[in-house]
């Protein structure tokens, strides 16, 4: 009896002896299917059903050792653009200037669509959802934007070096974003000088990359940016490098600590606060589970990610296993993203992503527009996604899902946006393969087949445990059916177009809009 009351005192406060999380035994499939969820991107029931099958700690090391999964990461050739060398550069006047600046920047917005192309597909087809759910926490975490960086390849190249560190070491990560082509770029290290320093970067990466507001002085931003001076991209061969001619040697006072500090001496000092771990397993737990963490939460992650070095994988671990993390606060109550929506959709009904010129620019339609984000905060999240207009956008993105894009009103559409792309790129650097590429309308009927639904009643329990992943009420599912019925033709036989009405009734649903 004292056991058990133990236990559950232990379950009410979230931690245990040792400080961790606490964590029980408890695994259902519904469980499995959250797990997929917010670990990824959703899954279909066979996936679910693997999950379920391993027990809660084997599913979650499955999860988080993804490299133990082939890299079935699509190959795709990205390249820096090709400038005139310096003598070239000076002989041209000023128009002929501005003629290959303009060139470059269609080439590179050009290839811009080919990266996103390939991200979209990446994150619709890996075996490693883990890896490609925390490119996109990052790519929110450490943002770039193209219209600043104007550099397909540069945004490419960072958008590969998360997927490198997804869930390594932090202060490796750290690290390399402090000497990202993208980021210095973005957030002006070019212009960070020995006796000029710009204080951009140092100011971002206390603010919003590590410790939060509140536990740095303005003298500490003004330090930070001093030792970070030298770091630029070299023009002739567009790397970035250390200038030690540019970078300021002498002595710094930074968080209580003098010394000579460089970039890494910055970052140790940081990682070295406990707000920083804070700050970051707030972060995480805000992205994965749901919103105001508890206080014990976020000390108990924080104590993890601190012990082990800034490694992210216990943490992460000792999240995913919590009983917290599968609780009433966390389940279904997120707010799916765009790219979450998207791609969730895609992924529960395996459907490949053909028409992705489509789905990049719905995106943008709906708010999260990939490789620009809005400012250096990134994307709010939650609430903020829904709206009047993006509702409307995001019902018909996944309609266009359903129905593909090969039909009159799409092809006016897609007409419409190539005109668009074409003003932007120009005509010569349009990608065609984007341009004529069409999604295909959903078929439901091997689906149909295969789980052998020979009732609208089976049917509409079939695809609502699909998508929505849990019970409606009665009242609702009558409706459903009805619908259904409703669509069929005269033989009564079910066919793929009523199904998919059936779908669009689904899927607009509020409960399909969270996760």
């Amino acid at each position: 009896m004292l056991n058990m009351m133990f236990a559950m005192m232990l379950t009410l406060a979230g931690t245990a002896p040792t400080g961790q999380l606490y964590s029980s035994n408890d695994w259902s499939r519904d469980h499995a299917a959250h797990l997929l969820r917010r670990a990824g991107f959703g899954g279909t029931p066979e996936q679910i059903d693997f999950l379920h099958q391993m027990g809660r700690r084997k599913a979650v090391d499955y999860l988080l050792n993804y490299e133990n999964e082939p890299d079935e990461t699509l190959p795709i050739e990205v390249a820096r653009a090709a400038r005139p060398d310096r003598m070239a550069r000076m002989e041209m006047s000023e128009q002929e200037r501005q003629r290959e600046q303009m060139r470059l920047r269609r080439e590179s917005a050009a290839q811009l669509t080919r990266v996103l192309d390939w991200w979209i597909q990446t994150m619709v087809a890996t075996p490693r959802p883990l890896q490609e759910k925390l490119v996109l926490f990052w790519h929110g975490h450490f943002t770039s934007g193209f219209r600043e960086v104007k550099s397909s390849y540069l945004l490419y190249q960072q958008n590969e070096l998360f997927r490198k560190h997804a869930a390594g070491n932090f202060r490796d990560l750290l690290l390399d974003v402090t000497a990202d082509g993208a980021m210095v770029l973005y957030l002006n290290s070019q212009q960070n000088r020995k006796g000029k320093p710009n204080e951009n970067y140092a100011r971002e990466l206390m603010e919003l990359f590590t410790m939060g507001s509140g536990h740095y002085t303005e003298k500490d931003i003004k330090e930070a940016a001093r030792a970070l001076t030298g770091i630029q991209i070299d023009p002739a061969t567009g790397e970035t490098t250390f200038n030690r001619r540019q970078h300021d040697d002498g002595v710094k006072t930074f968080l209580g600590r003098t010394g000579p500090w460089g970039p890494a001496d910055i970052v140790d000092i940081i990682l070295a606060q406990p707000a920083t771990a804070e700050f970051l397993a707030a972060k995480f737990w805000t992205f994965f589970a749901h919103e105001d963490p508890p206080p014990n939460v976020v000390k108990a992650l924080a104590r993890t990610l601190r012990k082990n070095k800034y490694d992210l994988k216990p943490m992460l671990r000792e999240m995913f296993l919590s009983d917290l993390f599968y609780g009433e606060k966390a389940r279904f109550t997120h707010i799916k993203s765009p790219v979450e929506l998207v791609v969730g959709t895609m992924r529960m009904l395996e459907v490949p992503p053909r028409d992705t010129l489509a789905i990049n620019v719905a995106l943008r339609q709906m708010g999260q527009q990939l490789m620009q984000p809005p400012n250096v905060k990134g994307w709010d999240g939650g609430a903020s996604w829904i709206s009047t207009s993006t509702l409307f956008n995001r019902y018909n993105l996944v309609g266009m899902i359903l129905d593909g894009t090969d039909n009159p009103r799409e092809r006016a559409r897609r007409a419409a946006m190539r005109r668009q792309l074409e003003a932007t790129l120009g005509g010569e650097a349009m990608d065609a393969r984007l341009a004529d590429a069409a999604q295909p309308p959903f078929d439901p009927l091997p689906m149909i087949r295969a789980n052998k639904l020979d009732s609208p009643e089976a049917v509409v329990d079939y695809f609502v445990r699909r998508l929505l992943q849990r019970e409606i009420a009665q009242g609702r599912r009558q409706i459903l059916i009805r619908a259904l019925k409703d669509e069929l033709p005269e033989s009564g036989q079910i066919d793929a177009a009523s199904v998919r009405l059936l779908l669009h009734l689904i899927v607009s649903m509020p409960e399909y809009q969270l996760s």
